[in-house]
C-alpha cells in the first residue's frame, strides 16, 4: 500500500472522528452535582472509580465528594454510533 493512499486512509479517519466530536462521551468524567455532590456522585454501571475530591471539575461540595468514574465501554460505544450515525 502506498503511503499517499494510508494518508488518504488516516485523514479520512480523523474527519470522521472530528466530525462528531460533541457526540462522542468522553472516558472519564467527573459526577456529582456541588454543593450537594451525593446528588448524582455514584459511578454508572460496568465504570470504576479513579479518583474522588470535594471540588472535582469546579464548584465546591458541602456535602459528600464528586467521583471521578471512567467508562471505558461507554466511550467506545459512543465513538462506534458517531461513526455509523454520521453517514
Amino acid at each position: 500500500m502506498s503511503y499517499k493512499r494510508l494518508f488518504l486512509y488516516y485523514v479520512i479517519f480523523l474527519s470522521l472522528i472530528f466530525s462528531s466530536v460533541r457526540a462522542i462521551e468522553p472516558v472519564c468524567k467527573w459526577y456529582g452535582i456541588a454543593p450537594f455532590c451525593f446528588i448524582g456522585n455514584s459511578c454508572p454501571e460496568n465504570c470504576w472509580q479513579a479518583a474522588a475530591s470535594d471540588r472535582g471539575d469546579g464548584a465546591y461540595c458541602w456535602f459528600s465528594q464528586k467521583n471521578y468514574c471512567c467508562c471505558v465501554k461507554k466511550a467506545i460505544d459512543s465513538i462506534i454510533n458517531s461513526l455509523v450515525n454520521s453517514n
